[in-house]
């Protein structure tokens, strides 16, 4: 009995040290989340900033030739450029480390999913895979699949140095080899305690980018007589044209849309990883309080046992 005791005692003594580990991490968890997230809702305002320009050039002017002096000509980018041949680029982001429950599992299933459908569909051959975080890259290498590029040890230092390879890999595979569409699978922010995992067609741009509620790209100026003008209706002059703005404007909305992905991958990471410790923490409570539960059985149990020896050795020697 003593030996089933001290067993339960070093269990529930383990239990308690990672208990005290889960705890910890998910304290890290909730620090780090609360810093990633001031990072996105700051950057988030200058992103929709950028989609509001871009609609008011793209779908307001741009939707009918603008007057250039002499010439006539519509805005246009690189960026917006359908193309009907050419390779498939899908970047996964996943997390550089574990213990977020399965967050890196959805967004590699929702990844293979994609792979299925656009290699059945559209194109004989697999897109071309592009890994940001070691667990996504480890777990597509394990299906067979091989990652054009893998971008890993993703830190708070280092976000802004692979935020810009990332960005100047993807511009180079679209504007100089002639890639045909590049999509991502990312955590989408919701809350800050909910996350999905969606994917979403990063290049080329569509003519409405960025349209969002109460956005009214088509309507053309003194359409409604009377009523305030929406910014979409009011006609401005760009310095030193609206090509050369538009022109400059598109790479930066394209950087800080990417920025946006990346911040709210690295969030919703946070997120898992806050949800999976604080589950582990709770669990590691409920297990120490049936552990203890355990002993103190045992231990009355043991009790008992000496008493009934007492007794009975006390009985004997009154028989004797």
């Amino acid at each position: 009995m003593s030996g089933q005791l001290r067993t339960l005692k070093n269990r529930i003594r383990s239990v308690e040290n990672t208990k005290k580990i889960t705890r910890a991490m998910e304290m890290v968890a909730a620090a780090k989340l609360r810093r990633f997230q001031d990072m996105m809702v700051r950057a988030r305002p200058y992103t929709q900033g950028l989609q509001n320009l871009v609609v008011r050039l793209n779908g307001g002017a741009g939707s009918s030739p603008l007057e250039q002096g002499a010439e006539t000509a519509p805005l246009c980018h690189p960026f917006f450029e359908k193309r009907e041949r050419g390779d498939i680029v899908l970047v996964l982001f996943t997390s550089d480390t574990g213990l977020c429950g399965s967050y890196n599992q959805d967004l590699v299933r929702l990844a293979l999913e994609f792979i299925k459908g656009q290699t059945r569909e559209t194109n004989p051959t697999p897109p071309r895979l592009i890994g940001v975080g070691k667990n996504g890259a480890n777990l597509l290498k394990r299906q067979g699949f091989q990652l054009h590029k893998t971008y890993t040890d993703i830190r708070a230092s280092r976000i802004e140095g692979i935020l810009k390879d990332i960005q100047n890999e993807l511009k180079t595979l679209f504007l100089h080899e002639g890639v045909r569409e590049i999509y991502v699978t990312y955590s989408h922010f919701v809350t800050v305690t909910s996350y999905r995992a969606v994917s979403a067609k990063l290049l080329p741009l569509d003519s409405n980018v960025g349209a969002g509620p109460g956005a009214r790209p088509n309507d053309k100026p003194g359409a409604s007589k009377g009523a305030p003008l929406h910014p979409e209706e009011i006609e401005y002059i760009f310095e030193p044209s609206p090509h050369t703005v538009f022109e400059k404007l598109i790479p930066e909305f394209f950087d800080a849309k990417t920025r946006m992905i990346f911040l709210e991958s690295i969030v919703s990471e946070q997120i898992a990883r806050m949800t999976a410790m604080h589950q582990a923490t709770e669990n590691a409570k409920e297990m120490i309080d049936s552990l203890v539960l355990e002993r103190n059985k045992a231990r009355q149990a043991a009790i008992t046992k000496e008493l009934i020896e007492v007794v009975s050795g006390s009985r004997a020697l009154k028989i004797k």
